[in-house]
């Protein structure tokens, strides 16, 4: 993900005041390790399916025509099996142009996820907002003068249907509990160093440390919650970001591994492969540079 640090800044895809990407021709298993940012990240499944994207300890499986929005600082993930003909765009409204446009979005959260609760006028909102996302993902592949111009128009009628029709407030501390507060905000904590740091040397001691808590109480902690051991979410993120590398850069493999924190080729070997089902070194046999 286009970000300078993953949990801050969002970097709109220039000349948009947005991030946006379209997901398609996947042919290999796709895996966004679990993360947070404070943008507000809108996913839509054009074609194909989702095998499952988590937002805040939530399973959704979007098929086709499912709009879901992640909202700000939420804990999200995405896993999906390959999907040669699956097509899904993700957006990702900065957290700062939202709110200079909307400042009441401080106190309130975009409630989309479940249409069973929709009224009428929401409905009708959705199918709107189903055409204007299909329209903007139909732009990116063609060439157009005034490409920009109509994608940035779709963008701002997109967060305007949305602040107009699915917004909620905000729950409170009491109403969210004390646990819960505590368990996001430690996952939050978590997570953020590690794709801040995947690069360093990282091991369960080393977040203990940081965490101010014991290896024995972290480990037990990250597994009940994130259903993963640290060394495996940590070789996961690395092995994202391989991925990304293996696909933009003719570096050496060794080279690759080093640079995102791996201690050689084979330990990355064997991450890349627990996550994709193939190697790094026969995935980028496959790629036509």
């Amino acid at each position: 993900m286009t970000e300078k640090n993953l949990h801050e800044v969002v970097i709109p895809t220039d000349p948009l005041n947005v991030w946006y990407f379209v997901f398609h021709d996947n042919k290999i298993p796709f895996y966004i390790a679990p993360h947070w940012h404070r943008g507000i990240e809108l996913s839509y499944t054009i074609r194909g399916n989702v095998d499952n994207f988590q937002i805040s300890g939530k399973k959704y499986n979007p098929k086709s025509g499912k709009i879901l929005i992640v909202n700000s600082q939420e804990i999200h993930s995405i896993r999906n099996r390959s999907g040669e003909h699956d097509l899904a765009l993700s957006i990702i409204f900065p957290y700062s142009v939202v709110c200079m446009l909307y400042p009441q979005i401080s106190e309130e959260i975009i409630a989309i996820n479940d249409p069973t609760s929709f009224t009428d006028l929401q409905k009708q909102a959705y199918v709107k907002l189903q055409g204007l996302l299909t329209e903007f993902t139909n732009l990116y592949f063609v060439d157009s003068k005034l490409k920009n111009v109509r994608m940035q128009a779709i963008v701002d009628e997109v967060l305007f249907i949305i602040l107009s029709n699915f917004m909620t407030k905000k729950p409170s501390q009491e109403q969210i509990g004390q646990r819960k507060i505590y368990v996001i905000n430690r996952l939050q904590a978590i997570t953020q160093y590690v794709n801040n740091n995947y690069k360093e040397k990282l091991s369960l001691a080393i977040l203990a440390r940081e965490c101010n808590i014991s290896k024995e109480y972290l480990s037990r902690f990250f597994k009940r919650e994130m259903d993963l051991t640290i060394d495996n979410y940590i070789n996961n993120v690395r092995a994202q970001h391989v991925h990304h590398e293996l696909l933009t850069s003719k570096d050496s493999l060794t080279n690759i591994a080093l640079n995102n924190g791996f201690s050689g080729l084979r330990t990355m070997n064997r991450a890349f492969e627990n996550l994709y089902g193939i190697t790094a070194s026969n995935f980028r046999k496959n790629i036509k540079y």
